[in-house]
């Protein structure tokens, strides 16, 4: 009798195995997910009544900015999608699968919202839904997590470059279904940016989000969209160190240009060469900017002022060059003189244009020793020959030898009559010498005054420049 029960024991036992294996978590969960998908739709919606709409909430995380094209008006980053909706034909008793409250399973085994970016470009890992696993809760909870990289359009306004703040818009919807089939809602008022990796060019401001209607035609149904709004501030010290302080400097030595002395050729060389590196620099940044005609942007207006004010240099410079090197018999105007205070002097004129006066003063000694030859031209060419034969006798000099050259020239001078048209001869080429002599000495001091007046004027426009820089840094400050 005892061996007879002995089989019936080892399949008792075994029985006892088995149904304590099928109760075990991975068994469970397997019946579990056979048991969900079997008959199941993905593209039917997961409601039981067909008029109710599927209720997606939407929370997105802003992970990493990648770039922001300022010329193409792109921005480009990494998101993380979270997806949260309710599927009634996933539901199951716990207590049916040993208290299992949660399955994950291929998110392309169930239905999905069609959610895409409408505003992206390049959708990497977005533009198609990536299959990545779902969780499932015994009620029906979906929870749809996935990371993705995006490229977005936004527009950039760059107005105020660079101290510019942009507002880039990420819409959210359903592409094929309306506000009848699905309604999309967002989590929260504000974006997730808990794991945001700061950027080294741009700061996030805010991240906020707004649940919006549209209708796309009068006659269409309105469809629901959650667009999250990023607003951005650029940074920047990159472009006050390599464009701002350049500038700055290359104006700086146009301002200097002016202390280079009128007759120096190097001063035009100079204002020419800074000219021309303000617009390499502006052709730089212009490059890197978006083309547009419905505004002037701050840094645009920066160069178009600094490159006026150094093209207005390069111009004075050019002025005070001719006007130092214009030979004429026309002097300087009274009016020009007096603004310039050439005619009256005055202490606080004398240290404006201090080096003009020293170069005057120079003026001055040159036509004095000018003034003291054209008297002895003058006293030799008004003596006729006559009078040359005259004085000998009217000289009270002795010769104390009697035959020096003195007495000898006396007596050629005295008994020679051959003598006196040569004398006329000299008379003439003299007065001829004289007469060179006064026309180059007038032409000679009308050009001091010109070169006077160029010194003088080349202050003043040294003055002018100074506050024209101050004043365009002033207004460039104020206006940033």
């Amino acid at each position: 009798m005892q061996a007879s029960w002995r089989p019936c024991l080892v399949l008792l036992t075994s029985a006892l195995v088995a149904m304590f294996r099928g109760s075990s978590g991975n068994v469970t969960e397997k019946d579990l997910l056979d048991r969900l998908v079997t008959g199941y739709r993905t593209d039917a919606r997961p409601v039981k009544k067909s008029s109710a709409p599927v209720r997606v909430t939407i929370n997105v995380a802003l992970a990493q900015l990648l770039d922001v094209n300022d010329r193409d008006q792109q921005i480009e980053g990494i998101m993380w999608m979270r997806l949260y909706w309710t599927d009634e034909y996933l539901v199951w008793d716990p207590d049916d699968y040993c208290g299992l409250e949660a399955v994950r399973m291929q998110g392309g085994s169930i239905w999905r919202p069609d959610i895409v970016l409408y505003n992206g470009i390049v959708q990497k890992g977005f533009a198609e839904l990536p299959d990545t696993k779902v969780t499932i809760t015994a009620n029906g909870s979906v929870t749809y997590l996935y990371p993705f990289t995006f490229k977005a359009s936004c527009k950039i306004n760059v107005i105020d470059f660079p101290y510019d703040t942009q507002k880039c818009p990420f819409k959210f919807g359903s592409w094929t279904y309306d506000a009848h089939a699905i309604d999309v809602t967002n989590m929260y008022s504000e974006g997730d940016l808990y794991q945001y990796k700061k950027n080294g060019e741009w700061d996030v401001i805010k991240f906020v989000a707004k649940r919006n209607e549209v209708k796309y035609s009068p006659s269409d149904v309105p469809y629901v969209d959650v667009t999250y709004t990023l607003a951005i501030e650029r940074q920047p010290l990159f472009y006050i160190y390599h464009i701002f302080a350049p500038c700055i400097v290359i104006l700086l030595i146009s301002l200097l240009s002016f202390s280079i002395p009128p007759d120096s050729g190097e001063k035009l060389s100079l204002s020419i060469t800074m000219l021309l590196s303000l617009i390499v620099y502006m052709h730089m940044v212009i490059v890197s900017l978006p083309a547009t005609s419905n505004y002037i942007p701050l840094i645009g207006t920066f160069f178009g002022i600094i490159i006026l004010v150094v093209a207005m240099s390069t111009i004075l410079s050019i002025l005070t060059i001719a006007l130092n090197f214009t030979y004429t018999t026309t002097k300087p105007p009274y009016w020009l003189k007096q603004l310039l205070g050439l005619t009256e002097k005055s202490c606080w004129l004398d240290c404006l244009f201090c080096g003009c006066v020293r170069l005057a003063k120079q003026y001055q000694l040159d036509r004095y020793s000018e003034r003291e030859i054209h008297q002895r031209a003058e006293y030799y060419c008004n003596t006729s020959a006559e009078e040359f034969a005259m004085l000998p006798s009217q000289m009270n000099i002795e010769d104390n030898s009697g035959n020096g050259k003195q007495g000898h020239f006396r007596e050629q001078l005295e008994n020679s009559e051959e003598l006196l048209p040569k004398l006329d001869g000299v008379v003439n080429k003299l007065e001829a010498w004289k007469q060179d002599q006064l026309k180059h000495t007038k032409k000679e001091a009308v050009s001091n005054e010109w070169k006077t007046v160029a010194s003088r004027l080349d202050r003043v426009f040294l003055l002018i420049f100074l506050a024209a820089c101050v004043i365009v840094s002033c207004t460039m400050t104020y206006v940033t």
